[in-house]
């Protein structure tokens, strides 16, 4: 058993479950504009790291994936693509939530501060060059 594997039976049951829900998300926004893809990901492999080894060493391994969580993981950051795919989609994401349904100011305003605190985050991680996305 990992050392991130929970040791109670019914929390690594609660984590599986957590991770199975955030990588169908994930997979949701492969192919929907506007769900972020990569953060759902990143969180399906926290909770199976802690939940299930055989679902985590297989997330860790994926062809899409694996090399995304590793690279984040190692401090590598993201590629540009990423970036400018990850801003887009929260510009869009956080536009559409807003314009479409909240009428009060103070919730719109905090969303405004979120959707500009992710994108500064996304901005400020390091940028993967070509040669760290070869190897």
């Amino acid at each position: 058993m990992s050392d991130k594997l929970a040791h109670s039976r019914v929390l690594r049951v609660i984590y599986t479950a957590l991770g199975l829900l955030f990588l169908a998300l994930g997979f949701i926004g492969v192919g929907v504009l506007g769900i972020p893809t990569f953060d759902f990901i990143l969180l399906a492999a926290f909770f199976f790291a802690m939940g299930n080894e055989r679902l985590h060493q297989w997330i860790l391994n994926h062809r899409l994936f694996g090399p995304m969580i590793r690279d984040y993981r190692a401090g590598k950051g993201f590629t540009r693509r990423m970036k400018i795919t990850g801003v887009i989609a929260v510009v869009i994401s956080f536009t559409l939530t807003i314009g479409l349904g909240v009428r009060n100011v103070y919730l719109g305003a905090g969303l405004v501060t979120l959707a500009v605190g992710i994108c500064w985050y996304i901005v400020s991680r390091p940028t993967k060059g070509l040669e760290q996305a070869a190897i």
